[in-house]
């Protein structure tokens, strides 16, 4: 059984859990799919839920509902890393010569069938706890980490694309502009990754555990209740 360290972390919890079981019912297949792989299988569901348990610790120790969304934003900043890899297998078109030479940069130590399935279920969890983070995003009702979160995860996937191109490139013209503008995204990175850690909600913010008395009903009826 996992231990909470106290009862806001178990509430962060319980939210979670409802957003993943929600999202087993999504007409959104991906979502749907990642989803019920998790709930139905008892080992994967226990390693998310101790996975994503860890993951929440930093905003469970936060009183104020400001200070809350800041770890928040920081876990999922954790998840857009997570996912990045698999997720630009799944949309970028590469040679298994290719596909080798990337998992020989990330996963340098471990033989490549290990270093796919440790990549995949990394990602399948991250996936799961994307949800629920996002689905606590929603009960806070913080439009402001809602759109930089979405901004983040848009320019790390630019910048983790421009890094494995120069990976599987070769020497050339190309890879020469690539890597320098690479520098340059990656400073846009920083910054925008400076903003999700340090700046202030300017609205006023409840702390969780009164937004989630708004939230009761379920994860669908939030965004008409809170926008009352």
């Amino acid at each position: 059984m996992t231990r909470y360290n106290s009862n806001r972390h178990k509430k962060l919890m319980d939210a979670s859990e409802y957003a993943l079981q929600d999202a087993a019912k999504s007409d959104q297949p991906r979502e749907s799919r990642i989803a019920s792989t998790v709930i139905n299988d008892s080992q994967k569901y226990r390693e998310w839920e101790v996975r994503h348990a860890n993951l929440l610790v930093p905003m469970a120790e936060q009183n104020a509902g400001k200070y809350q969304i800041l770890a928040l934003r920081r876990a999922n900043v954790q998840l857009v890393h997570r996912r990045a890899f698999f997720k630009y297998l799944q949309t970028h078109p590469v040679s298994s010569e290719q596909r080798g030479q990337l998992f020989r940069l990330f996963h340098s130590t471990m033989d490549l069938n290990d270093a796919i399935l440790a990549e995949h279920r990394q990602y399948m969890f991250a996936y799961s706890s994307g949800i629920s983070t996002h689905h606590i995003v929603d009960v806070m009702h913080n439009e402001t980490s809602t759109r930089l979160v979405q901004q983040y995860e848009n320019a790390f996937a630019r910048y983790f694309e421009m890094k494995c191109f120069i990976a599987i490139a070769g020497s050339g013209i190309t890879r020469e502009l690539v890597s320098a503008t690479l520098r340059d995204a990656q400073g846009n990175l920083l910054r925008l990754r400076r903003r999700m850690e340090t700046e202030l909600p300017r609205e006023r913010l409840d702390d969780f555990e009164q937004q989630e008395l708004l939230a009761r009903s379920g994860r669908y009826e939030i965004q008409n209740y809170l926008k009352v």
